[in-house]
């Protein structure tokens, strides 16, 4: 696709040029040059459909044609005020484009580095223990979705999944979100992943350790797919989280449930900002603990499901952004089903100081982002930190955002200059983080010893001792 898409592009700059700079050329190779683009362009649009990034592009293939028709072919003088109308118009059009492109490229998702094929699919959870709390109707039931990622047997046979699972619904809120044009976003929707729909879990193995993965503010749970495959790739079961009314958007099969701003208003518009940051970061947590709860039921083995006692649940990981690490905080210290935890910037502020003063009894590490070295997170941070095991590990990786930590750089090379992402070099970035996760699951919920920690690999990252 991106080689044909440059050819495109290298073929009408030729073509804009041999017209703009006076030369001897045959009429028929202009011609034969625009037809060339011309078909070059359907079989892009044959054998990978189109996106808005090239609408003006099409545009100004038709404009570069109708000159030419005119010009060259019927030998008709137009006037030079519509020669230079069109032959503008067609490069601005042409202009536009390219930098569309350039802005928002169709990337492709990281490749997992372990051995396992991965398949995926999802569920909705719904929990009629607690009223959801963010809903105009107050007789409704807490109900959250969820996506599996798994060690699979065979993709043979089997679809690809997309990366966004739920398509242009996530895709078009996330571009409200961040106040872009609705469709602004819309390529990301083609963006394929790199696990198989429903594909058989793998025989390799009984039972697989769980991961529950959980994002952050205004996330989702495709923002962390990188981590969940690379996990999976290496014989985990991940399960990603869609907190409802805290994600951009969540979408079940009757209706789509879409961000309740007024969950967390602006800090500086609300005196009890702390309060609703408490029961938002609380309704992640109970969430989770819903999940794990399900899970069980799945694993039973009198459960039809493909996952029936496949769940090593004796061995439980969990790992979340921001207000999912601060969940999965206040499920860590409550819930004794968890064996590790990892917080990614994970936002322990709303947590009442006397559950942060007990600390965690398991293996925990927090990796904090450059951006947030200070800031009102760090006095509960430290805290608990301060009165956790010895297991505990505390990181910066300097030159990054809070929101390097999930995939923005999937969307725009741009995201540096914007503030969105810091300076490292995001891929490089994926590569650290990936590293530092597996290695610490690896050594906290399969026994690894030899999967320790170095930080001293990377310049970027260092251990944080306060």
């Amino acid at each position: 696709m991106i080689f044909l898409e440059t050819l495109i592009f290298i073929l009408l700059i030729f073509l804009f040029i041999s017209v703009i700079i006076p030369k001897q050329i045959e009429a028929n190779i202009f011609i034969g040059l625009w037809a060339l683009v011309f078909l070059l362009i359907v079989i892009h649009l044959i054998a990978f459909g189109s996106r808005w990034q090239l609408y003006t592009l099409y545009f100004s293939v038709l404009l570069l044609g109708v000159f030419l028709y005119f010009s060259i072919i019927k030998h008709i003088s137009l006037n030079i005020i519509i020669r230079r109308i069109l032959l503008i118009t067609s490069i601005v059009m042409f202009v536009i484009s390219g930098l569309s492109v350039l802005s928002f490229p169709m990337y492709h998702l990281p490749e997992p580095n372990g051995d396992f094929l991965i398949g995926t699919e999802s569920f909705i959870i719904e929990d009629e223990t607690r009223l959801e709390l963010y809903s105009e109707d107050p007789n409704d039931y807490r109900k959250t979705k969820i996506q599996i990622w798994y060690p699979a047997e065979t993709i043979e046979g089997f679809q690809q999944a997309p990366w966004l699972e739920d398509g242009q619904v996530i895709a078009r809120a996330l571009s409200k979100d961040i106040g872009l044009p609705f469709f602004a976003l819309d390529h990301t929707a083609e963006i394929m992943s790199n696990s198989y729909l429903k594909a058989p879990i793998s025989k390799a193995f009984n039972q697989y350790p769980v991961v529950i993965l959980s994002h952050g503010w205004r996330g989702f749970r495709n923002i962390h797919t990188d981590y969940a495959e690379e996990l999976a790739s290496l014989g985990y079961i991940v399960v990603g989280i869609d907190h409802s009314y805290g994600s951009v958007a969540t979408v079940f099969e009757d209706e789509t449930i879409y961000l309740n701003p007024d969950a967390l208003p602006e800090r500086d518009d609300t005196p009890d900002f702390i309060d609703y940051a408490n029961q938002l970061v609380n309704t992640y947590a109970s969430d989770i603990i819903a999940t794990l709860d399900y899970l069980e039921v799945i694993n039973e083995v009198s459960n039809p499901s493909r996952f029936s006692g496949k769940f090593d649940l004796g061995h439980i990981g969990l790992i979340g952004h921001s207000t999912g690490g601060g969940a999965d905080v206040a499920v860590a210290l409550s819930d004794d089903r968890i064996d590790s935890v990892i917080g990614l910037d994970a936002w322990v502020e709303p947590l009442e100081e006397n559950i942060v003063t007990d600390g965690l009894t398991i293996p925990s590490m927090f990796i904090r982002s450059g951006a947030w070295e200070t800031g009102e997170n760090n006095e509960n941070l430290l805290l608990l930190i301060e009165n956790s095991s010895d297991d505990t590990e505390f990181y910066q990786i300097d030159g990054t955002t809070h929101y390097d930590f999930a995939m923005v750089y999937m969307y725009s090379p741009l995201t540096p200059y914007i503030g969105f992402s810091g300076s490292i070099e995001d891929r490089y970035l994926v590569s650290i983080l990936k590293s530092m996760i597996t290695d610490f699951f690896d050594e906290t919920l399969k026994g690894d010893s030899n999967s320790q920690i170095d930080e001293s690999e990377w310049e970027e990252v260092r251990i944080i001792n306060e």
